[in-house]
């Protein structure tokens, strides 16, 4: 019997829970070719997440939802205070290696999971929220503060819980990879879990 491959993901935002499986799925089948199915999001707040006995329980918990192919995808912003670089910080939140019998990939949105929307901000211009002229920055992880320049581009106050899935579907996902370092890594960890790693 051949299982779909599963991810399950772990997240810290109210917003990321629907975000992070429109974006999985839509990683999947543009760049890995494939269907997955995306398990009920653990939310773990950031505190949390720092913490290995809490972030251990939670990837067990989603571990277990994996049955076949997949595995656990860590998914948190890299905008806190004494966090210089993102690809560090993924180390210290790895889990053991032994931990759980299925893959683990860390992922740090480098400063906010909201810089990838401002990566492809042209590809929002259909959503009603956002303006005509909305444009992406040269560099979109350059500085803290996604969701203020993100609302710039807007005609109303942004809501993670009421634009980030939304925005997760519209985003151009080949335009996200080509600005944002955080947004490749994303696609390789999804690429990873899923068994299709592009090198």
């Amino acid at each position: 019997m051949t299982h779909t491959p599963v991810v399950a993901p772990i997240v810290e935002g109210h917003g990321e829970v629907r975000a992070v499986r429109e974006l999985i799925t839509r990683i999947a089948a543009e760049f890995c070719g494939t269907w997955t199915e995306v398990a009920p999001p653990f939310r773990l707040d950031s505190g949390k997440m720092r913490k290995p006995d809490e972030l251990a329980k939670a990837v067990r918990i989603q571990a277990a939802r994996v049955k076949g192919p997949g595995g656990v995808l860590v998914l948190r912003d890299g905008d806190d205070d004494d966090i210089q670089c993102p690809v560090e910080l993924a180390r210290q939140l790895a889990p053991e290696p032994d931990l759980v019998p299925v893959p683990v990939e860390v992922v740090i949105a480098r400063h906010e999971y909201e810089a990838w929307f401002l990566a492809s901000a042209e590809s929002l211009r259909s959503h009603p929220a956002v303006r005509d002229d909305a444009c992406a920055p040269s560099d979109p992880e350059a500085r803290r503060g996604a969701k203020s320049r993100l609302e710039s581009m807007m005609c109303e106050s942004y809501k993670e819980t009421l634009h980030q899935a939304k925005f997760s579907a519209l985003i151009d996902l080949s335009t996200a990879r080509e600005s944002s370092r955080s947004f490749r890594r994303m696609i390789h960890a999804v690429e990873n879990l899923l068994g299709h790693a592009s090198g």
